[in-house]
């Protein structure tokens, strides 16, 4: 066997095995085919016997040959490794860099973190005096913030709970694989089209046959569903994602009721922005209404503190608690304790409440700001339902969209196009989901230039 060994400050025997691991991965050693034996490879490249056992030796034990008793070693089926293409990679982490007005739906206000507060609460997690606090936690959560949480949802969506049935965890894309484990393997996931789980691959990914749910002015539809008992509906009433609307009294009592004919049909309310609604009171939660248990509750504080302290929860109902601490009771929770103790003593203090009150006056500002924006260009429609931190937008026919969109991009404005969120990738070019959480007042006038630019300059004649 020819070896052209590298010149370099690698040990022997690894420059070996590296020369020889790559030609099983290339092709270049068949499976099956001998290799040469440890003496006589040994002659062949002027190499101690012992290197070439070593090399042998760690190939054999990381799977890349076998040995045949009195016969010697010989080259296993590898299947062709998966190479992305770098250059693809390489243009969208450029164009990410090069963002600089962000309308996505992506971030927060980060000028306003409450950084000197939280960095006293993170300090004090830190405590000798608590020896827990260096322990494995439950597999639930830091108690004091299942605890924290349970007031917090009384106090503000009307959710009574006990705190056993809180669940924390780092994502709600982890609580909702949680949610496939505990139901059974006939539950089929109903998802509003559009909507977030449509454009998050992962709540989709494994599923064989998501049902997309069609949308009306009172809500999710759900006629589709009548005659399918083992189901889980995943929904967003409170403010629906992306188009605003509002789901009316009679749909909720009409999604609780179909809910309830069955054991094994469940809702997933995903209540992520209840707190900035900017005016009146926040809708009653589904989850409030239901007297049946059939609602399984996710909140996040992403979009309340930071995505960055990846920290969501869930309420179970207690049936499916029952199945989540036989199943799960041996694992740990995926949220670091500090963290979790420093956001307890957040929300206790009373900080929480007033960082909330603080951000909900900010993002008002600026939710004006943007009508104000829209108003100038005559070729755009405002067409949420509701005022949140995302705002649906249609650009009109007269403009061309792919010339609009490319414009955008060659001057670092991002704006998303719906269709990302739609269960048909293809339906609605001309819509546009509009967030503004991480924009200053100045950069989103500045973005607003952008867009009337992209406008002006790809009119159709």
């Amino acid at each position: 066997m020819y070896l052209n060994l590298p010149r370099n400050k690698k040990y022997l025997y690894e420059k070996i095995y590296q020369i020889i691991k790559n030609k099983i991965i290339k092709g270049e050693i068949k499976e099956d085919e001998k290799l040469p034996s440890i003496r006589n490879l040994s002659k062949d490249i002027n190499v101690s016997i012992n290197t070439i056992k070593k090399v042998y030796y760690k190939l054999e034990e990381e799977g890349y040959i076998y040995v045949k008793d009195k016969s010697g070693f010989y080259c296993k089926k590898i299947d062709d490794l998966i190479i992305l293409d770098k250059k693809e990679l390489n243009i969208k982490k450029i164009e990410d860099e090069k963002i600089k007005y962000d309308f996505s739906i992506s971030g927060v206000d980060y000028e306003n973190f409450p950084y000197k507060i939280m960095q006293k609460y993170m300090k004090d997690a830190i405590d000798k005096k608590d020896l827990k606090i260096l322990d494995k936690g439950s597999y639930k959560g830091y108690p004091p913030l299942r605890e924290a949480i349970k007031r917090y949802l009384k106090n503000s969506r009307n959710i009574e709970t006990n705190a056993r049935n809180i669940i924390i965890s780092s994502s709600t894309e982890h609580l909702f694989s949680m949610i496939k484990t505990l139901l059974t393997d006939q539950t089929l996931f109903a998802f509003e089209n559009p909507g977030y789980a449509f454009g998050n691959k992962f709540y989709t990914y494994d599923l064989k046959n998501p049902i997309p749910l069609d949308l009306d002015d009172q809500g999710v539809k759900i006629d589709k569903l009548s005659d399918l008992n083992a189901l889980c509906l995943f929904v967003t009433p409170f403010n629906q994602f992306p188009t605003g609307t509002v789901m009316s009294i009679q749909r909720r009592i009409e999604i609780l009721n179909w809910a309830s004919l069955s054991k094994d049909r469940y809702i997933i309310e995903d209540d992520y922005d209840s707190e900035f609604k900017f005016k009146g009171y926040p809708t009653e939660s589904l989850k409030a209404m239901d007297k049946n248990s059939d609602v399984i509750y996710f909140g996040s504080f992403s979009k309340l503190i930071a995505p960055s302290m990846k920290i969501s929860y869930m309420v179970l109902p207690d049936d499916l608690l029952k199945k989540y601490e036989n199943n799960f009771k041996d694992l740990s929770n995926t949220v670091s304790n500090f963290l979790q103790k420093a956001l307890a003593s957040f929300i206790e203090s009373g900080e929480f409440e007033k960082h909330i009150n603080r951000m909900k006056n900010i993002y008002y500002k600026k939710f004006e700001h943007i009508l104000k924006k829209l108003e100038e260009i005559e070729e755009i429609s405002f067409l949420s339902k509701s005022n949140s931190l995302n705002l649906l937008i249609k650009v009109e026919d007269s403009v061309d969209i792919k010339k609009f969109t490319k414009i955008l991009n060659e001057n670092c404005v991002r704006l998303v196009n719906i269709n990302k969120f739609t269960y048909n990738k293809f339906e609605k070019e001309n819509y546009f989901i509009m967030g503004y959480a991480n924009l200053s007042l100045d950069e989103i006038s500045s973005g607003f230039d952008i867009i009337k630019y992209a406008i002006k300059n790809s009119k159709i004649n």
